[in-house]
């Protein structure tokens, strides 16, 4: 059943629109079909409750409102969520057959890491993934080595299209962040250089941003160096995590909690423990430790999956949806 656009619904009021959205949760969400007397047009606990399962199981902020978002969400057609699973299905073909009894997977469009061990789910963590434009890959790979304390080498694209104006108006600003040029063997200040001087075609210098609070990076990153130069971090922008929808990175996954699992990840090889590891970050030095357990990374982009029995959907932020459904009819399309 629809249930028609309007004011947002929030617990408590009435609104002639809430028989629909019983309806509609009657289906899924294992509400009563019959309100109970007086309480037709309530929008009362038990739909507050069941309004929430279904915005947990679609990646919407979990706040019992039923704005449009959560409405439009609602009214998507089934043929739409079947779809979306039998599009689930033929990335689950293309994955590898065996994910390994411990591994870690990241799933894109659920904004979400699980770390499995010995085959059992052992943590599971929020995650920003990269813009749309800036799209984070799907791959799989196998971790090799843990930084703490990293330094961030910026890409040259990012250091010529966005750090670059910053270094020509206020290069003051970018050293009191940890920012410095290495040219050959060479580190130079950030202030000691006439900036204005450089730009597209003509930038013979690396930049990087030395391990401190406001490392982009973060206290940690895991590494497992492939064509992309994708990886595993921490971050200071620690407000991200609280948005339901998180594709803000330039590519690179930011994790939620990334020495907890750092923790568990070299518990598996004995010798690190989480006293040990804050040791090393409170040093501030950089530090690197090979993960000499074997430990794969899958980075996957999964729409639609089931978790604990309950069918799980999330938007198609890269859009890619739409152009597998295409392939598997046979039609062309343009990735």
């Amino acid at each position: 059943p629809m249930v028609p656009l309007g004011d947002s619904l929030k617990p408590g009021m009435t609104d002639p629109r809430v028989p629909a959205l019983r309806a509609r949760l009657a289906v899924t969400e294992g509400v009563a079909k019959a309100a109970p007397p007086g309480g037709e047009t309530l929008y009362g606990d038990e739909l507050v409750a069941a309004v929430q399962a279904f915005q947990a199981r679609h990646g919407l902020e979990i706040d019992g409102i039923a704005g449009n978002r959560t409405i439009i969400a609602l009214n998507v057609p089934v043929a739409d969520r079947i779809e979306a699973l039998i599009v689930a299905m033929e990335r689950w073909r293309w994955m590898p057959d065996e994910l390994g009894d411990d591994h870690l997977m990241v799933n894109i469009a659920g904004f979400d890491l699980r770390f499995v061990r010995d085959g059992q789910l052992a943590d599971h963590m929020a995650v920003v993934v990269g813009k749309p434009y800036h799209k984070t890959p799907v791959f799989s790979h196998m971790v090799k080595t843990i930084e703490f304390n990293p330094y961030w080498y910026v890409p040259s694209s990012i250091a010529i299209n966005e750090e670059l104006p910053k270094l020509k108006s206020d290069p003051a600003r970018l050293a009191a962040l940890g920012f410095e040029a290495v040219q050959g063997d060479r580190v130079i200040p950030v202030t000691a250089i006439d900036w204005r001087r450089y730009g597209p075609g003509n930038f013979p210098f690396s930049l990087r941003q030395r391990p401190g609070p406001r490392n982009a990076l973060g206290r940690a990153k895991f590494l497992f160096p492939n064509k992309f130069n994708v990886y595993l971090h921490d971050t200071p922008a620690r407000s991200l995590f609280a948005r339901a929808e998180r594709a803000f990175s330039h590519g690179c996954v930011r994790l939620h909690r990334p020495i907890d699992l750092a923790e568990e990840v070299l518990a598996m090889q004995g010798g690190w423990s989480r006293q040990r590891i804050d040791g090393v970050l409170a040093s501030g030095d950089r530090t690197v430790v090979p993960v000499k357990t074997e430990l794969p990374v899958h980075i996957t982009y999964f729409t639609a999956w089931v978790d604990k029995g309950q069918a799980n959907f999330r938007s198609d932020i890269y859009k890619q949806d739409e152009k597998l459904v295409a392939a598997l009819a046979g039609k062309t399309i343009s990735w």
